[in-house]
C-alpha cells in the first residue's frame, strides 16, 4: 500500500507512461520479491525508456521512505490492519484465500491474524533498512515484452518460416529477441535461451509449513 500510490503518481501520472502501472509483491515457490509493471505503447515509449522510468521511480521512493515521519509511517500501518482486519465480502473470497493455502502447501489458515500481529510491531527502521538493502544487494529480472503489427507502426511480417506449432494452451507465440540499444542497459546480462537459462538456477526447496 505504500508504495502503490507513489509509483502510479510517478510512472502513471505524472510520467503517463500507460494505464496499466502497478507494484506486486511476490512469493515464487518461497522466494520473496516485488515487481513493478507497466503496460505502455510502443509507439509512444520504448522499454528501455519505461526501464529508466521505473529504477528513477525506485531511487526517489527510496528517499522518500528515509524521510518518512513516525506519524506517516503509523498511519499506514493502521490502514494496512485495518484493511486485514475486514471481513469477507462474500464466501467466494474466503475460498480463494483458504485455497490458496492448500495450493501452496502451507497451510497457514490464521496468515491474516499473524500479519496483523506482525504489523503492530513493526517499526520504520526496519522497513527502510529492508529496502536500501535489497535495492543496493538484490538481483533483478526485467522482461521486455514488445508487440509487432499494424498498431505498433510496424511493417507487414515478411517472415516465409513455418508457422508455431501449437500446444494444449492454444497457438504458440513465435518470440523475437531484440538487441540492447541503450547504454543503461550494456551490463545487463541478455536472455535470449529461457529454458537454458532457467536450467542453470539453483532450485530452491519448496518452502512448506509443517506445525
Amino acid at each position: 500500500m505504500l508504495m502503490e500510490e507513489p509509483c502510479f503518481d510517478f510512472l502513471r501520472t505524472k510520467e503517463t507512461l500507460g494505464y496499466q502501472v502497478y507494484p506486486t509483491f511476490r512469493n515464487t515457490s518461497g522466494v520473496l520479491g516485488f515487481s513493478v509493471t507497466v503496460e505502455t505503447q510502443a509507439t509512444k515509449f520504448s522499454t528501455e525508456f519505461v526501464e529508466a522510468k521505473i529504477e528513477e521511480f525506485l531511487q526517489k521512493f527510496g528517499k522518500r521512505l528515509s524521510s518518512l515521519t513516525e506519524e506517516a509511517f503509523s498511519t499506514q500501518v493502521t490502514s494496512l490492519i485495518k484493511l486485514k482486519e475486514c471481513e469477507d465480502a462474500h464466501l467466494g473470497e474466503e475460498v480463494e484465500r483458504n485455497w490458496f493455502e492448500v495450493v501452496t502447501q502451507q497451510y497457514v489458515f490464521n496468515r491474516l491474524n499473524k500479519e496483523i500481529e506482525a504489523l503492530k510491531v513493526f517499526a520504520k527502521e526496519e522497513l527502510v533498512s529492508w529496502f536500501l538493502e535489497h535495492r543496493d544487494n538484490s538481483r533483478k529480472l526485467s522482461v521486455h515484452v514488445v508487440g509487432f503489427g499494424r498498431e505498433e507502426n510496424d511493417p507487414p511480417d515478411q517472415s516465409t518460416d513455418d508457422p508455431p506449432t501449437a500446444s494444449v494452451y492454444g497457438e504458440v507465440s513465435e518470440l523475437t529477441f531484440l538487441p540492447v540499444l541503450t547504454a543503461a542497459l550494456q551490463e545487463a546480462t541478455l536472455i535470449t535461451d529461457i529454458r537454458g537459462f532457467t536450467a542453470s538456477l539453483p532450485l530452491y526447496p519448496y518452502h512448506k509449513i509443517l506445525d
